[in-house]
């Protein structure tokens, strides 16, 4: 009883544990072998949708470090959290068929919030990254379909995909009685990277021109729909997929407005946008990134981008994320954190800054190999969409942000928005 209730109350603590905004309420739904270690696999139900979480956990005599001990087994040995313990590690990696002989050290990546990353060093330097999945989902996870089709395809905009691992666990709900999902996969560590938020947001404080760099993230983008769109399955967007998504929009949008007053002020003209959005010509939907922003890509020595990422936005149920969905809606992300990097910048001329980087992307993004046709109106639906979503977001959990999504509003409704 001691190691579940030690177990869950670690579990709790966590960063990657997503149930934040409930009272956890945790079952042991599967035990498997694992390399030195033993894979708990917990059920949260007690929120809105069930959730399950990978857990996997080592047994050692003693630890080295006393803050990452779960529990204290009574018959002796301490219970830790195994992506710490090179061994559990360097099995995941092998089961890959990854070559681990050069392998001679692992450490985890504590920035990590969703998941958990351990970077594995070969001869003393670092080279493979490995993305343990925290929470369980059934079928191949988003990320690991697009970074290894794109990988497959030379695409030059990802990092090299190395390998992946899957499981079966139980689950009623579906036909056989079993799931299969991604449990983790490899890739190629890039050395001497620097975030793209970090990169552009010192950009934006010092009033430096972001312009060459937006122009290299514009073909790194419009590269990397190309490569998808080739690869993976594309479809007509039909009269029920836009219609389905428009009504998307407009239910975040009333969500906002009755959160948001200054939303529900501009509730008239940003429906107008969404009417416009009906009768314009829509691309060819594919497989896109669905999260992008700044804070996915990651800025490589020789000046060139590389994007990351790949599960989607959050929130979205998994199997949804894997729906094909509008190319321009990564545009449409993109040019939002734009603004974003210049108001958090703080300089005095952030809205020319932002304006400059984003007319920049664009004109790259739509010369460039590979991109999609932007049709301005549906774009500027798009720009919308995310920054209604966006007030949401900032009036209940940063509301000294919220001017940053309502300027982005008002500037995509100007006349002269987006061209």
């Amino acid at each position: 009883m001691r190691f579940t209730d030690d177990l869950n109350a670690w579990v709790a603590r966590q960063r990657w544990y997503a149930g934040k905004s409930h009272a956890p309420r945790f079952r042991i739904l599967d035990v498997q072998p694992a390399p030195e270690a033993t894979r708990y696999l917990l059920m949260d139900d007690a929120g809105a949708l069930p959730a399950l979480y990978q857990v996997p956990l080592a047994l050692i005599a003693s630890p080295c470090d006393a803050e990452e001990v779960i529990t204290e087994e009574p018959d002796g040995g301490y219970v830790i959290d195994a992506t710490g313990h090179p061994p559990f590690a360097i099995g995941m990696l092998a089961q890959m068929g990854v070559d681990v002989s050069r392998v001679t050290g692992t450490r985890v990546l504590t920035a990590e919030q969703s998941n958990t990353s351990i970077v594995f060093d070969q001869d003393g330097e670092p080279t493979i990254i490995l993305k343990l999945f925290r929470t369980l989902h059934h079928g191949e996870n988003p990320d690991v379909t697009v970074q290894r089709v794109l990988s497959a395809a030379g695409s030059p905009h990802v990092p090299r995909f190395l390998g992946s691992l899957d499981a079966e666990w139980p689950d009623v709900g579906r036909e056989p009685g079993i799931a299969r999902g991604t449990l983790c996969f490899a890739q190629d560590f890039l050395r001497g990277v620097r975030d793209g938020w970090e990169v552009a947001l010192e950009a934006a404080r010092e009033r430096r021109d972001f312009g060459e760099a937006a122009r290299a993230l514009g073909i790194a983008v419009a590269g990397v729909h190309g490569a998808l769109g080739a690869a993976l399955e594309t479809v007509d967007a039909g009269s029920e997929d836009v219609t389905a998504t428009v009504a998307g929009w407009r239910r975040r949008l009333a969500t906002a407005a009755a959160e948001v007053p200054a939303v529900a002020d501009r509730f008239d003209a940003i429906d107008d946008v969404y009417r416009l959005a009906l009768e314009r010509p829509w691309p060819r939907l594919q497989r896109i990134h669905g999260d992008l922003h700044l804070g996915q890509v990651l800025a490589v020595p020789d000046g060139g981008w590389r994007i990351v990422d790949f599960e989607g936005e959050p929130l979205r149920p998994m199997e949804e994320r894997a729906i094909p969905d509008l190319p321009p809606r990564d545009v449409a992300g993109m040019l939002r954190s734009f603004d974003y990097a210049s108001a958090v910048g703080g300089a005095p001329d952030g809205a020319e800054w932002a304006a400059s980087s984003q007319k920049a992307f664009l004109d790259a993004y739509t010369g460039a190999s590979g991109s999609v046709e932007l049709d301005p109106v549906l774009l500027r639906a798009l720009v919308l969409d995310k920054a209604v979503y966006e007030s949401t977001y900032e009036a209940r959990n940063r509301p000294d942000w919220l001017p940053v999504p309502l300027a982005g509003i008002d500037a995509a409704l100007a006349p002269q928005a987006l061209g």
